[in-house]
């Protein structure tokens, strides 16, 4: 192609048609520009579906992720409200008259003491951040990610606190009332129950109970709270994503 137009130059040049030339030369420099201009168009497109794509499997990551963590969330919330429960009703027999420690304590026994293990599938907003490609997602959905994170490291950070004030108290309990399970071993046990003085030791065992439930109480309310609020946001994402993504289809 390119000899092709140096022979018709050379031959406009040898037969003195200057003008010719000149007319032809400005076309050859208007056609190279073009063909600049669309290579140029040629590579931005390839260039944009590109990131189309990228962005799209992000949006697809994100919904997995978001789901996951709605339905955690939901069944935490769950969890936690029975918890509540349960402990409402353990107060509620504070209402009779007169009641015996072993009333106490057996109803204490029926509560829930241990921890839930809380985690969240925040990798693939991380890894927006980390990498810089948070710039590919809209700034209305951006926001609503920091505010699910947020939400995040609050319930974590509720969680952790009420573990370690929880587990403190635990491990003292433990010197007066042994393993959880110590109890229903010493029921045929008469002698060693005696020996242990587990009735003697019956008030740090019923303050300490007692004080486990309420480190629970404050840390699960909490929990709840910004759970369901980012259930709320989570809803608002998806939603938003889930729109971004049909208008990518379209």
């Amino acid at each position: 192609m390119i000899k092709f137009f140096r022979h018709i130059r050379q031959r406009l040049v040898s037969k003195n048609k200057f003008s010719k030339y000149l007319i032809y030369a400005i076309g050859e420099i208007i056609l190279v520009v073009l063909g600049i201009l669309i290579a140029l168009q040629i590579n931005q497109n390839a260039e944009n579906k590109k990131t189309n794509n990228t962005r799209k499997d992000y949006y697809v990551q994100l919904l997995e992720d978001l789901n996951k963590d709605k339905q955690f969330a939901n069944e935490i919330i769950k969890l936690f409200e029975k918890d509540r429960e349960e402990y409402n009703t353990y107060l509620e027999i504070y209402s009779a008259i007169d009641l015996s420690p072993s009333q106490v304590y057996d109803h204490l026994m029926t509560l829930n003491i241990m921890s839930t293990p809380l985690s969240f599938n925040s990798n693939t907003i991380e890894s927006l951040r980390s990498s810089g490609e948070i710039i590919l997602i809209p700034l209305t959905i951006r926001n609503k990610l920091i505010d699910v994170l947020r939400f995040q490291e609050e319930v974590l950070k509720s969680s952790d606190y009420s573990d370690k004030g929880k587990n403190n108290v635990l491990q003292d309990l433990g010197i007066y009332r042994g393993a959880s399970t110590l109890d229903s071993r010493l029921q045929n046990q008469s002698q060693l129950k005696s020996y242990l003085e587990f009735d003697k030791n019956m008030p740090q065992i019923i303050l300490g109970l007692d004080a486990v439930q309420r480190w629970k109480e404050v840390s699960e309310n909490d929990s709840i709270s910004y759970l369901k609020l980012m259930t709320e946001d989570i809803d608002v994402v998806i939603d938003l994503i889930e729109l971004e993504l049909t208008k990518h289809e379209g």
